[in-house]
């Protein structure tokens, strides 16, 4: 690394102290390096080079060693400066005659660029090239850009021009057809954190390993950013950086409260992730960057479920062990059911009008997917009498013969079997609201409730037995709003106008509503609307679960009693019925001096 001394004393950052010296010394951009050795070694220099990439990645960097090492008097076998020549011992103390930097940001006008072009006229003073680096081409003017394409597609042969931007995008492509075009990476997290204990060794500095890794994240693959954060970081800690202090100076969240988020989440304790998110806002943390921390939280724990995908995680060691042991913990539906939700939570946390609800109400959900939810402890209510099923079922069955004459009777004074092995793994008022668009439901319960029936000594009902009872004994899945059945509807209708207009029409005089988690109703204004209601049950329904994401449905349809509906067939009797609508046509029949004749 080059290393100046500093005679006045002042402070020198980082990124300039330890500025990489040689090309073996560039961070992260290896087939950059070695692409540019084998120029020099062959002797096949262009005449114009874009270097392009994120910003601190070494490109600014990499183009002033390959001014310096073309101009070079004694290029070492490896192609390396020698820094011992006139030309490097010019470059280094900056004032080298043959190397010029301009900056396109402040130089982007037509007469910057043909000032440019009487310069490169004059052949070097010494050495064998003059080198002009541009920083931020993409800003030269498009004016700026055509007067440069000449010059820059046929310089003179000692004339080299190194091009850097950040946004290689917003340059004309006559531009790019007349460069080589290197395209820089962003730095790896552990290429940072190397370079991080290479200069805090040299500095004096003791730093954690996981603090150092923080550092890297927060730098998001620059290398400049990553050390301009060491220096402010190192005055803060003075001398010793440890995870806490770094976190709490750049405001991260401890992977500590990821983990034991995830533990209440694990243990279905929705009230314990609640006040957990509440203590998080109170440190001042925001809910969104919240929400991604927790969602790169489970992708971590999902990339350990494999060992082949253990390498994507960009952890330091000891902190994958952590991951390694929640991970054993957690299922992978559970994981792939949380990501969604964190997703659906960080696409719609711009337009949520509260915020805070949405992430608490993301954080309940993801307590109900587990597979064993903690037990709560429901407040004192009244309890609703208990409902005699109509259904058959074995203990109805052998009390037939010798049931009281009087449902009312026997409903009281015969004792009522309760069934008391649960249905499901998950309880009815904890199930995740819906299906996932990964498709994956809750457990067959008709299988579950056989094992266990089998297990207890118990002899399991018959397939047939099950399916009458399938829809009275199981609890509906079936969890929408009214708002989205009217939806739903319209949707159906809509379609159906296009195949059938006359029965579209007709069934749109229905009124439809939610009767229960698992019913849908349709008020019918006469029989024949029921007629068609009832034909089309099968189609109506079929759609209406589809859209819904419904597991079961079931239809009721009434017709509305005490309603005298008269169809009008005579011309009188219409205008009679149009009068009763519009009273004012009354009178305009009257003003007109009309007859209804047709």
């Amino acid at each position: 690394m080059e290393k100046k001394a500093n005679e006045s004393g002042t402070f020198i950052v980082s990124a300039r102290k330890y500025r990489p010296g040689t090309f073996d010394m560039v961070i992260g951009q290896d087939p950059i390096i070695k692409t540019l050795k084998n120029a020099l070694r062959t002797n096949q220099l262009a005449q114009a080079f874009l270097f392009t990439g994120p910003r601190g990645v070494g490109k600014t960097t990499t183009a002033r060693l390959l001014a310096k090492v073309i101009n070079c008097d004694n290029i070492t076998p490896d192609f390396e400066p020698c820094n011992a020549c006139p030309s490097c011992i010019a470059f280094n103390n900056n004032v080298s005659l043959n190397v010029f930097e301009l900056d396109a940001a402040s130089n982007n006008s037509v007469e910057d660029i043909r000032s440019l072009i009487d310069k490169i006229r004059v052949m070097p003073q010494q050495g064998k090239f003059k080198v002009y680096i541009i920083d931020e081409v993409h800003m030269l003017s498009t004016s700026a850009f055509n007067a440069f394409l000449k010059t820059l597609e046929e310089p003179p042969v000692y004339v080299k021009f190194i091009l850097a931007t950040t946004e290689k995008h917003k340059i004309m492509p006559t531009i790019l057809s007349r460069c080589q075009v290197y395209d820089f990476k962003r730095i790896s997290i552990k290429d940072i954190i190397h370079q991080l204990k290479y200069v805090a060794s040299h500095e004096g500095i003791e730093a954690d390993e996981e603090a150092l890794h923080v550092i890297a994240e927060k730098a998001d693959g620059a290398l400049r950013d990553a050390l301009s954060i060491f220096d402010q970081l190192a005055t803060y800690a003075r001398g010793h950086l440890t995870y806490t202090r770094v976190a709490e100076s750049l405001n991260v969240l401890s992977y500590e409260d990821y983990f034991k988020l995830t533990d209440l989440l694990l243990a279905g304790d929705m009230f314990g992730a609640v006040l957990l998110l509440d203590n998080v806002i109170a440190r001042g943390f925001d809910g969104q960057a919240f929400i991604n921390g927790l969602a790169t939280h489970f992708r971590s724990l999902w990339m350990c479920k494999n060992p082949g995908t253990e390498n994507l995680i960009e952890a330091s060691e000891q902190v994958k062990e952590l991951y390694r042991q929640q991970a054993a913990r957690a299922s992978l539906s559970f994981l792939a059911l949380a990501l969604d939700q964190m997703n659906l939570c960080d696409i719609h946390y711009r337009n949520s009008n509260n915020r805070r609800l949405l992430v608490e109400l993301t954080l309940i959900k993801i307590c109900q997917l587990v597979k064993n939810p903690v037990q709560e402890t429901p407040a004192p209510h009244k309890q609703d009498p208990p409902q005699v099923k109509e259904s058959p079922s074995p203990y109805n069955k052998s009390h037939t013969s010798t049931a009281s004459p009087s449902p009312s009777v026997a409903s009281t004074n015969q004792p009522i079997k309760q069934n008391t092995e649960p249905k499901s793994s998950i309880a009815p008022e904890n199930r995740p609201l819906g299906l996932s668009p990964f498709g994956l439901k809750t457990g067959n319960i008709k299988n579950m409730n056989r094992q266990s029936a089998e297990t207890n000594g118990q002899s399991p009902t018959s397939d047939s037995q099950e399916s009458e009872n399938e829809d009275e004994s199981e609890p509906a899945d079936s969890f929408f709003s009214e708002e989205s059945l009217q939806r739903a509807w319209r949707v159906f209708l809509d379609n159906l106008l296009e195949e059938d207009k006359n029965l579209a029409l007709s069934l749109k005089a229905a009124n439809i509503f939610k009767a229960s988690d698992d019913t849908i109703g349709f008020e019918a204004l006469h029989a024949l609307l029921e007629k068609d209601l009832m034909d089309n049950q099968q189609r109506i329904l079929r759609f209406l679960k589809e859209r819904l994401n419904a597991g079961r449905l079931k239809m009721l349809v009434t017709v509305r009693e005490g309603l005298n509906v008269h169809k009008a067939y005579t011309p009188k009797e219409k205008t009679q019925q149009m009068i009763e609508t519009w009273p004012e046509l009354a009178q305009f029949i009257e003003t007109l001096n009309l007859e209804a004749t047709f």
